[in-house]
């Protein structure tokens, strides 16, 4: 009998054994398809990690991160019989692991995909509650102080300071966690220094000197005039933000009213000195990348050197703090193309108005080297007076006669010229080329895309046929079929330019002028 039990035993134990095994098998595996699921393109891990603490493996305590304010837990499961760590309460419970591969796999990834959002954005992440803290403060001060320029591009910057001891504080990001930078002139030769701020045990530091604020650390050097660099150079005059810098409290947004690739546009309003004016205020989603911002403030930096009465106004652009925003004149009257959907009644006077509104305005952008590149319906806007403004200059360049891509991804093939097609060029020509589907849009009232009932493979053939690609509407007057016809010449060179296609629409108008700068007054 004791050898009977004694060989029950032994099977019994195999038996356990054999089990703790496959329960471990599988722990590796649901582990494995985990880390797969949730893994970050980045192969860095640096990058794919936000700065937090280890966990301790003996604690079954949440293990907590500040991010933008918020405190995320994710908790660690210490159960020897999963042998693994779960990190959100989101993940499946070892019970729920015998359910079909393909489910688990599918609410693995959705709940994996919150995780890796977090992590994929750790420059807004601190693992000290006191550091987050720290740099809070920071941005509050910092605002009072003419010489912050917020999260301004380092080359717009440098543009700004210009004699030896000129200087700016900024904020930025190096290895995506943010940074405050001093920027200052050299002296000779000159050079631009960028000097990070650093934070140690809750103080601000610049080389051997350590303050409670980052105002009393820069201000230290800049009245005992010591050297902020190895090379001698000195902190002497703080340079001032420029006037179309708005700050974040004199703007109150209210009700979206669109969006684009890196936003939102919203109707607002702008404390400006003893007035409130009404205004569009394009705002950042969240937080992005430099290189997102570097494109979101290209848009303002190109507008800020435009003043016409047929050109959407730029008022200035708020970029001290998160989210950064662009504030714009807001056009009362919306956009032509919702306009003239919503009014197929509206007479042609006003039509040839609208044609001879855009054109002015593209005729003044040709005349300040700026290409348009998405000259269409959907980008102009209407004022006060059912004036034309041309609007969205996101994909804009200034100061080129002509811009050549590899690659055209997610061009609007419909109003795109032949060279752009075949070449990928683009220049005032091939704005006047999109102008002439603009006013086929016009007098169509906007009913249909251009070419309707076609594919973008169709309307491309068309195009590129050598022949007029589309006709003017029956509602359209002799002569505005005429200019569409100037506007759809195959050979660039003998297409017609702005000023005479502005001409043919006015003869008796000399193109109106600049007025002066668009910030004066603001």
């Amino acid at each position: 009998m004791e050898k009977v039990e004694s060989d029950k035993n032994v099977t019994h134990a195999q038996k356990r054994k054999s089990k703790r095994s496959v329960r471990k098998a599988r722990s590796a595996d649901a582990s494995a398809e985990r880390g797969a699921a949730c893994r970050p393109k980045e192969s860095s891990a640096s990058t794919n990690q936000p700065p937090s603490s280890s966990p301790d493996p003996k604690s079954n305590q949440p293990n907590k991160s500040v991010c933008s304010g918020k405190i995320t837990e994710r908790k660690f499961n210490t159960n020897p019989r999963v042998g693994e760590h779960s990190q959100t309460s989101n993940l499946k419970s070892a019970s729920s692991r015998s359910r079909a591969r393909s489910k688990r796999r599918g609410s693995l990834m959705e709940s994996e995909d919150k995780i890796s959002s977090t992590r994929t954005q750790p420059s807004t992440c601190f693992s000290d509650p006191r550091t987050q803290k720290a740099f809070e403060d920071a941005a509050k001060n910092l605002i009072s102080e003419e010489w912050y320029h917020g999260l301004m591009p380092r080359d717009d910057i440098e543009e700004l300071i210009k004699n030896p001891g000129d200087f700016i504080v900024r904020k930025t990001e190096v290895a995506r966690v943010p940074r405050y930078v001093l920027s200052v002139v050299a002296g000779k030769p000159e050079k631009i220094h960028h000097i990070l701020i650093l934070l140690k045990n809750g103080r601000w530091v610049l080389r051997d000197v350590a303050k409670n604020t980052i105002s009393e650390l820069v201000m230290e050097y800049v009245k005992k005039k010591m050297p902020i660099h190895m090379d001698g150079t000195i902190l002497i005059s703080g340079v001032t933000r420029p006037d179309y810098y708005i700050l974040h409290e004199h703007i109150e947004v209210k009700k979206r009213i669109g969006g684009g690739a890196f936003g939102d546009v919203f109707l607002g309003t702008w404390k400006k000195a003893n007035e409130t004016v009404e205004v569009a205020v394009k705002r950042l989603k969240g937080h992005i990348t430099k290189k997102e911002r570097v494109i979101f403030l290209k848009e303002a930096k190109l507008m800020k050197g435009l003043d016409h009465r047929n050109i959407v106004r730029l008022y200035g652009i708020a970029p001290q703090q998160e989210p950064m925003m662009i504030v714009l004149e807001f056009a009362a009257n919306g956009s032509l193309k919702s306009h003239l959907k919503g009014h197929p009644e509206t007479q042609v006077d006003m039509l040839i108005k609208y044609v001879t509104d855009a054109a002015r305005g593209m005729f003044y952008l040709a005349s300040r080297k700026v290409i348009h590149r998405d000259v269409a319906a959907r980008n102009c806007l209407l004022g006060k007076e059912y004036e034309v403004k041309i609007s969205d200059f996101g994909l804009s360049e200034s100061e080129v006669n002509v811009i050549k891509l590899a690659k055209l991804k997610n061009m609007p093939v419909k109003w795109l010229a032949p060279e752009t097609l075949r070449q990928g060029i683009f220049s005032t020509k091939t704005d006047v080329w999109s102008f002439g589907v603009l006013i086929w849009e016009i007098f169509s009232h906007c009913q249909t895309d251009p070419f309707p009932g076609e594919t973008n493979a169709q309307a491309r053939e068309k195009i590129l046929s050598g022949k007029q690609p589309m006709k003017a509407p029956d509602s359209a007057p002799i002569f505005i079929g005429n200019i569409m016809q100037m506007c759809f010449s195959q050979v660039p060179e003998d297409r017609a330019d702005f000023d005479r296609v502005f001409r043919e629409l006015a003869p008796d108008e000399a193109p109106p002028l600049p007025s002066g700068s668009i910030f004066v007054g603001i």
